[in-house]
């Protein structure tokens, strides 16, 4: 079997959707900007880090007026896209999504493994080409519902 005939599958990286970039600004430090996360907790966790510095003045807000704004505040800074891994030869594989385009190059050779280890398998028949794609099945952090 040639290399060509060996790989005529298609495992590539998708994007399934996009998620918000979000960063931390301050009124009272206008030099001072947060780190920006596509992780809301984290993003959270930045606002009151900041914040906690600023100890907020006793205001009372009026009914009728616009309440107060926050002096500490996180803003939405872009849109970041979350990329799928895709195997068209494997209509029911579910492939990891995320914000790391590296790291879906890496999922997507961790399932291109799994194919050149099936095929293997099915060639050889091998105690050892058994376990390779086992190995290589538990690598990839995609999965194959049963259902």
């Amino acid at each position: 079997m040639s290399r060509d005939s060996a790989l005529q599958f298609r495992v590539y990286g998708h994007i399934v959707a996009t998620t918000p970039l979000y960063q931390a600004v301050c009124d009272h430090c206008p030099l001072w900007l947060g780190p920006v996360t596509d992780c809301l907790d984290r993003h959270v966790q930045d606002v009151r880090s900041h914040a906690a510095q600023h100890p907020a003045p006793p205001a009372r807000w009026i009914s009728g007026m616009a309440a107060p704004r926050r002096a500490t505040r996180g803003v939405e800074v872009g849109r970041v896209p979350v990329w799928r891994v895709i195997c068209d030869e494997c209509p029911r594989y579910v492939g990891v999504g995320g914000t790391d385009r590296e790291q879906v190059l890496c999922n997507i050779a961790l399932h291109v493994a799994v194919h050149e280890a099936h095929r293997r398998l099915v060639t050889e028949g091998t105690i050892e080409a058994r376990r390779a794609h086992q190995a290589a099945v538990e690598a990839d952090p995609g999965h194959w519902p049963y259902c």
